[in-house]
């Protein structure tokens, strides 16, 4: 069942250019719009959707930009085509970007009213709030943000039925990339840039990341990014990425039979005695004898 939605249809992105297509469809409560355009320069955008958007990179390099949500520098992430960008209803997204000059995306509104339909069966103890984010890769995400894409032009009458799959998909993955939910204390990260700064550390967790490097994402000076990171999780980011590689190497010794030495190496530490060192600080039990607490189950 298709049903057009009534209510004005933001313009996310604002400049000179020609539109060389645009694509439109609605279902019940969701409409897609996939638009393509050249001769771009510098885009601006100003929108308080009363929907969720999904926004997919479909063709074209975002090179450098700024962007605020909620009045708040929200930082900026380079894209390339399979990039996403989500901003949850009532959030006041503004900024500027510049890239490629040819371009597409795939824009996707979905009442909020939808997507609480479609979780009013998980049996959790809180869903997570979603959060906004500006930039960042999740595979599961994209495939069905492109099935719905190619529903655009597919009459099918099971059209309405795939599409309100990967729509559950979407937010299904949204929700579970919201891993730290709570409300940030004045001073903190917003829970978008945090999200972001941890997806990075996780991601690479064998590199020596730089300061600069974690502050660039978050859209902050070093010193600020620092008293903002302690603030929020009430350790430096150094002592963090420790944690995170110390909890990595408990997997491994949980679930593997890996020497030490390797696994110390495969979660970031110099050495194995560097490894053992750090584990016993922060678990009070040396990496073996940890390991011989947990049946193997390599």
């Amino acid at each position: 069942m298709n049903m057009a939605i009534s209510e004005p249809q933001p313009a996310f992105k604002v400049g000179d250019c020609r539109t060389i297509s645009r694509d439109k469809r609605s279902w019940h409560r969701l409409e897609a719009d996939l638009v393509r355009r050249s001769g771009l320069a510098k885009e601006e955008t100003a929108i308080t959707s009363s929907r969720h958007v999904v926004l997919l990179n479909v063709q074209g390099n975002c090179e450098r930009g700024e962007y605020f949500i909620d009045g708040r520098n929200a930082g900026f992430v380079p894209r390339k085509p399979g990039a996403i960008l989500f901003v949850p209803a009532g959030c006041s997204w503004r900024g500027w970007e510049a890239g490629a000059s040819t371009a597409a995306y795939l824009a996707i509104q979905v009442k909020p009213a939808h997507v609480a339909e479609l979780l009013a069966g998980v049996q959790l103890d809180a869903l997570p709030s979603l959060s906004p984010d500006l930039g960042f890769e999740d595979p599961i995400i994209l495939n069905a943000a492109r099935g719905i894409g190619a529903e655009i032009h597919d009459r099918n009458p099971l059209s309405a039925m795939l599409v309100e799959s990967y729509t559950a998909t979407i937010f299904a993955q949204l929700m579970r990339r919201q891993r730290y939910p709570a409300a940030v204390r004045k001073g903190g990260l917003a829970p978008m840039n945090l999200n972001r700064v941890i997806q990075r550390i996780d991601d690479d967790l064998t590199a020596d990341l730089s300061l600069s490097q974690l502050a660039d994402l978050a859209g902050l000076s070093v010193p600020h990014f620092c008293r903002a990171f302690r603030q929020t999780l009430g350790c430096p980011p150094y002592a963090f990425i420790i944690r995170r590689r110390i909890e990595r190497a408990k997997d491994f010794l949980r679930h593997s039979s890996m020497p030490v030495t390797d696994i110390a190496l495969s979660c970031g530490f110099s050495s194995s005695s560097h490894f053992s060192n750090a584990f016993r600080r922060e678990v009070g039990t040396t990496p073996v004898a940890y390991r011989g607490s947990w049946p193997c189950k390599a």
